[in-house]
């Protein structure tokens, strides 16, 4: 589709532009009949309705079977290609064009309705770039309340165009100058977009993704530094930031640091998605994350990263994750939220060093906070500790602990990866997860097991390098480690995890497998010292609800892909003498008999 008329059908392209002409030659008459400003401002808001039609009337638009309603062309943050469309006709009753009327309509009364609030003073409205805000004087502002882009997140330029090409050709000459450009202008937009940086493929992936993220943070901290400027000395700013990725975090850190704020608060804000996606398939952000910033004294001063601002860095973030447990935040909110309050610490200065004069980045003092937080989950999932268990199998469960996820984004894998010592990459390596474009899945046992059992430690890695070596390449031993529940000899606790789990198993569950497996543990010598158990409490304790009970057949549930996390319960004290934590089944939402306007109801789910 290497034109914007490409992404509509021929039948949709004769309805657009038939929309187009016709709010043409109306134009004339509205104004004669409303007058310039009220005529004007009408025909503004039919050329959205021409907009927010062909969102719903391209080949990139779909059909939501599950609601029966149209799904527009940006249900996802992309332009993704879908092999069959659906489109919305145009005249049909209290829909098509209808409803795409009535649903700018909606919006603008109650955009129009805000200035109209009690208390609500005049407003100003510009269009420019944040890092010139020519008309604001120095010292003039008292806040400033910034949504910044999420780096790599969203190309907001990009899938505006789409709308850009129409609003050109709808309202183009009312503001000659915003559409003088073929599209939209991305020069100054604050984004991490590598494609921009490549050079029509003459730069290096690696050095186009460097350029961009250099590109992003130099023009934040443009925008930071002329916010620093229109502040009052006593004046704040706060910006929202909800993302995953340490390096963006960082990203924003230093820009902030740079432009001369020092964060003084941190509020993670829970927010509820209106369709919620399931806690075993997708680690789905529950919070917007906002930042308090003030102006740091000039005088500020430099600081050494000793071992004193470390126990400072570390004790807020976990006196931080402590309190957001308290307050409901899910796991990953509760590591998130402690970035502002520990870099508070970082932050106050105007540089931080080593005693050797080499200067700390913000992503080493991030990942200090990161590191106390995950030793503090530890504390939580097992009072005997961990000692003994390896570092791929503590990674394991803290992807587990903290994801709540049996498939998350690789970014997320990468820093918890970090928290204890490892490159997620290993975890591929020994055959714990698998990897599905951007995201990663945790393996169940059952897809880890092997035909054939062991005998000694000889005979495992022998076996792995004959596994890694039939392909003709040389790789490094321990590739896709799998086991079985006959083997003599483990590698990691969680392969014994894993091994009692599929010997529960194959002897049928119950009293059968727990009968097996409690041999299995005697004959292996594995008691309630063990790292076996350590880690096998550790899971239970961590299992999220999602795989805590057997789904039925109306509704597939993710322990169905998980039965170890069952079985590892069953077999707690039996097998080592450790009462397991009490699992009560979710409770039905109770049937409610709603009144509703149904049209009311179709427009939610459309927008």
């Amino acid at each position: 589709m290497p034109r914007f008329a490409d992404m509509f059908s021929p039948r949709q392209l004769l309805a657009l532009g038939t929309l187009v002409e016709e709010l043409k030659r109306l134009r004339p008459e509205i104004i004669a009949q409303e007058g310039e400003q009220m005529g004007e401002a009408i025909v503004h808001l039919l050329a959205m309705v021409v907009d927010k039609f062909a969102n719903y009337t391209s080949m990139l638009a779909s059909w939501n079977a599950q609601r029966q309603v149209m799904r527009g062309v940006f249900d996802r943050h992309d332009y993704s290609f879908k092999p069959t469309y659906a489109e919305m006709a145009a005249c049909v009753a209290g829909s098509g064009l209808k409803w795409a009327i009535d649903n700018v309509l909606d919006a603008y009364e109650k955009l129009a309705a805000l200035p109209k609030a009690e208390g609500a003073k005049p407003v100003t409205i510009t269009q420019g770039s944040a890092t010139n805000l020519v008309n604001v004087e120095d010292k003039s502002i008292t806040a400033v309340v910034v949504d910044p882009p999420y780096a790599d997140n969203v190309q907001y330029s990009e899938l505006a165009d789409f709308f850009y090409v129409w609003l050109k050709r709808t309202q183009g000459h009312r503001r000659p100058e915003w559409f003088s450009s073929y599209l939209c202008d991305r020069d100054q937009e604050a984004v991490v977009n590598v494609s921009r940086f490549k050079n029509n493929g003459t730069v290096k992936t690696a050095d186009a993704r460097k350029k961009s993220h250099e590109f992003y943070q130099n023009l934040m901290t443009e925008v930071f530094k002329e916010a620093n400027r229109v502040l009052r000395d006593d004046g704040v700013l706060t910006v929202m930031f909800t993302h995953k990725k340490q390096e963006a975090w960082a990203a924003l850190f230093e820009s902030l640091i740079d432009a001369g704020f020092t964060i003084t608060a941190t509020w993670p804000v829970k927010t509820e998605s209106r369709h919620s996606l399931h806690i075993a398939n997708k680690n789905a952000a529950e919070s917007t994350v906002i930042l308090v910033a003030r102006k740091r004294h000039p005088n500020a001063g430099l600081a050494y990263y000793d071992a004193e601002m470390q126990s400072q860095i570390r004790r807020a973030a976990r006196q931080t994750a402590e309190r957001l447990k308290n307050e409901g935040l899910n796991p990953v909110d509760q590591l998130v939220g402690t970035f502002g309050p520990a870099m508070q610490v970082f932050t106050q200065y105007n540089e931080v060093r080593r005693d050797t004069g080499e200067r700390v980045s913000v992503a080493e003092a991030i990942q200090a906070a990161a590191d106390e937080v995950m030793a503090w989950r530890v504390e939580q999932l097992a009072s005997r500790g961990l000692e003994g268990v390896d570092a791929e199998s503590r990674f394991y469960l803290l992807c587990w602990d903290v994801l709540q996820a049996g498939k998350f984004r690789f970014n997320e894998a990468m820093l918890l990866g970090r928290s204890v010592g490892m490159d997620v990459s290993r975890l591929k390596e020994v055959g714990l997860i698998q990897a599905e474009g951007e995201n990663v899945r945790i393996l169940p046992a059952s897809e880890r097991r092997r035909e054939k059992p062991v005998k000694s430690e000889q005979e495992q890695i022998a076996l792995l390098s004959r596994e890694a070596n039939g392909s003709g390449r040389r790789r490094r031993s321990g590739t896709a480690r799998k086991v079985h529940p006959q083997d003599e000899y483990f590698l990691s606790a969680i392969d014994m995890c894993h091994a009692l789990a599929l010997r529960y198993a194959d002897a049928g569950g119950s009293d059968n497998g727990i009968a097996s497996a409690k041999a299995m543990a005697l004959q292996m010598g594995w008691g309630a010292d063990s790292p076996c158990c350590k880690l096998m409490t550790a899971l239970v304790n961590a299992a999220p609800p999602a795989v805590r009970f057997a789904g039925t057949k109306k509704q597939k549930a993710a322990a169905d892909a998980y039965p170890e996390f069952r079985a590892w319960h069953a077999m707690l004290k039996p097998l080592f003498g450790i009462e397991p934590p009490e699992w009560k089944p979710p409770v039905a939402a109770q049937q409610v008999l709603a009144i509703y306007d149904e049209d009311e109801e179709d427009e939610d789910l459309e927008e």
